[in-house]
């Protein structure tokens, strides 16, 4: 595939209109996967872009239990406001669907964490956190004696955050 600059110019503007129609930061793999899924690039010229915006100071990276987050700030917005018209118009609704169709599945990505770091041999600390706006609403931390149940614990943390929450609350309200 013959690239020109223009399609790297588009390219960028097609995250940094992602970034500004979620109005939230962004995982690098929820990033990933939504401009992969739809064939606007490829993984490394993604990771190109990404590296390239952030040095130009169009985006903000963050990092938050050890995955980077992304979003766009005011020059990238102005950016965006001057030339979103180079973005073909079928690109712009497909995107707009998409963050409508799933932007609560989005936004929990980021309340619910969970991560496993080994202590001592055959000894792992799990923890698990759910935010929401920005307040923590249970942090846990437990010992557990395999990795196997680690990323057990990880996993099911994950899927069942919300009820678990809910559940450990009737517990304790008891």
């Amino acid at each position: 595939m013959n690239l020109n600059h223009e399609d790297f110019t588009v390219n960028k503007l097609i995250i940094l209109y992602l970034l500004a129609q979620v109005k939230m930061p962004l995982s690098i793999s929820q990033i990933t996967q939504i401009i992969l899924e739809r064939g606007y690039t490829d993984y490394f010229s993604l990771q190109q872009y990404l590296t390239e915006l952030e040095s130009s100071s169009f985006i903000l990276v963050s990092k938050q239990n050890h995955s980077s987050y992304f979003e766009i700030n005011e020059r990238g917005s102005q950016t965006l406001d001057f030339f979103s018209s180079r973005i073909p118009e079928f690109i712009r609704k497909e995107l707009d669907s998409f963050i409508e169709k799933n932007w609560r599945k989005l936004k929990s990505e980021l309340d619910i964490y969970t991560e496993y770091t080994p202590t001592k041999e055959n000894e792992y600390v799990v923890h698990c956190k759910v935010t929401e706006n920005q307040s923590t609403l249970i942090d846990l931390s437990l010992n557990v004696g395999s990795k196997k149940q680690a990323i057990e614990l990880c996993n099911n943390w994950k899927e069942n955050a919300s009820t678990l929450y809910g559940e450990i609350l009737d517990i304790l309200s008891k």
